[in-house]
């Protein structure tokens, strides 16, 4: 195959899934059906008894963005909720989590920026869809009630750390790396060697400290008591039927169920105004200025960093 005929055919692929996007965007069914919503970035519209819905999608990560309408990193999740709280009309969040989990601190970031918003007494339902499991449930926790379909994936309540290791890799192609360090622990988890005893030790004191701080979460946002949750705090998965019977949430259902809900938590008189958290074209170029962290050496990359996460493997 010439030159000329591989960059055609790339470049036809290329358009192809650019055509391909646009198709599922266009088609994609709403979030709420049966109800007009309003784009979050034009919330001068609404004169009153609204609810939001802001979607978690994805692994939960902190980004180097300022955050926005936009964005769906953990901080641009929180910069959302805080600006709906400030909004009187807003009279209920629906959260609508389809993660996996992510990174401790971006999780604990969504979490208690919910209980403020509870503190402050603005209702959240969370609405569990595919997955909502580990750091997803971790957030979850923190909603007035929580909302799953009867095969919704979730559970999976732990933390893991995950440290990459190219030793015998490196010996093969005869690499070697040297570490010139100011302190015994400052290349701790270093890709190029195994771990020492002090220093498993000291992960698993990592571990263990961030386990009793998921475990204080559900009970504080779920009020369940502390021996309940250690009996199913061991990664295990449920699917939303299972958890329903075990009290790690409060209904099985949908969207719409999510939304009926905050009405009615929230004392809203006939049909409220409903909020969407992005428009088709929102989520069309958030698709393409986070591209990056979808291409394969980025994961490549990523999963030989330590990973400290609450997440579904």
């Amino acid at each position: 195959m010439k030159k000329s005929d591989i960059i055609y055919l790339v470049l036809g692929l290329y358009v192809l899934g650019i055509i391909s996007v646009f198709t599922l965007l266009i088609v994609k069914k709403p979030l709420v059906s049966q109800q007009q919503a309003t784009p979050l970035g034009n919330m001068s519209a609404v004169s009153k008894d609204a609810i939001a819905i802001v979607e978690v999608v994805g692994p939960i990560r902190m980004s180097q963005s300022s955050g926005g309408f936009m964005n769906n990193d953990a901080g641009g999740i929180v910069k959302k909720l805080r600006e709906l709280g400030k909004r009187q009309e807003i009279k209920a969040i629906v959260l609508r989590i389809n993660s996996p989990g992510g990174s401790v601190a971006a999780t604990q970031e969504i979490y208690y920026e919910i209980m403020k918003l509870r503190k402050e007494n603005k209702i959240i339902v969370a609405s569990m869809v595919d997955v909502a499991a580990s750091g997803g449930y971790y957030i979850a926790s923190a909603c007035n009630k929580i909302v799953a379909d009867p095969g919704t994936l979730t559970g999976s309540i732990g933390v893991i750390l995950e440290i990459g290791n190219v030793e015998e890799l490196f010996k093969k192609i005869g690499v070697k790396m040297e570490a010139i360090k100011s302190g015994k622990h400052k290349d701790s988890g270093s890709m190029f060697r195994s771990l020492t005893a002090d220093e498993r030790k000291m992960f698993q004191e990592l571990i263990d400290t961030a386990y009793l701080q998921f475990v204080d979460a559900i009970v504080e946002g779920r009020k369940m008591d502390r021996q309940k949750v250690l009996d199913l705090a061991d990664g295990r998965v449920f699917i939303g039927t299972q958890a329903l019977n075990l009290g790690l949430i409060d209904k099985i259902g949908n969207d719409q169920t999510a939304i009926q809900i905050a009405k009615e938590l929230s004392g809203i008189k006939g049909e409220p105004k409903i909020i969407s958290d992005t428009d088709k074209w929102e989520r069309l170029l958030s698709m393409f200025t986070n591209v990056e962290s979808k291409m394969p050496f980025a994961d490549i990359v990523t999963k030989n960093k330590v990973r400290f996460e609450y997440m579904l493997e």
